[in-house]
């Protein structure tokens, strides 16, 4: 059987929806216990303090949209490597990541 892909409104297919799946259904590992590179802080006043909360974030913003930037896709592959690894290059990267994607929406500053 053949798997399908998720599709945006007008019937294109979406990468960017495929990664916020797999982002959700990983969010139950012990990866994204650890903490963002520094904390960054959205206009609302909302800390981010791990990849838990980063993700969320993204998820919320991103989740049911297709940004043209590309940059939530990027952030989310960073999100789900430095969860895998641990390693504190990726955790900057993702945190990096993040911000951008974030300033992107404009939800920080």
């Amino acid at each position: 059987m053949r798997e399908r892909r998720p599709r945006l409104r007008d019937g294109r297919l979406s990468s960017a929806l495929g990664l916020a799946a797999m982002l959700k259904k990983s969010l139950r590992t012990i990866g994204y216990r650890r903490k963002l590179a520094h904390v960054i802080v959205l206009k609302d006043g909302t800390a981010l303090v791990t990849l838990r909360d980063a993700a969320n974030v993204l998820l919320d913003v991103f989740g049911s949209v297709n940004a043209r930037s590309g940059e939530p896709d990027n952030a989310t592959r960073l999100l789900l490597l430095a969860a895998k690894t641990g390693r504190r290059p990726d955790i900057a990267a993702a945190t990096d990541a993040v911000k951008r994607a974030l300033a992107v929406a404009g939800r920080i500053l």
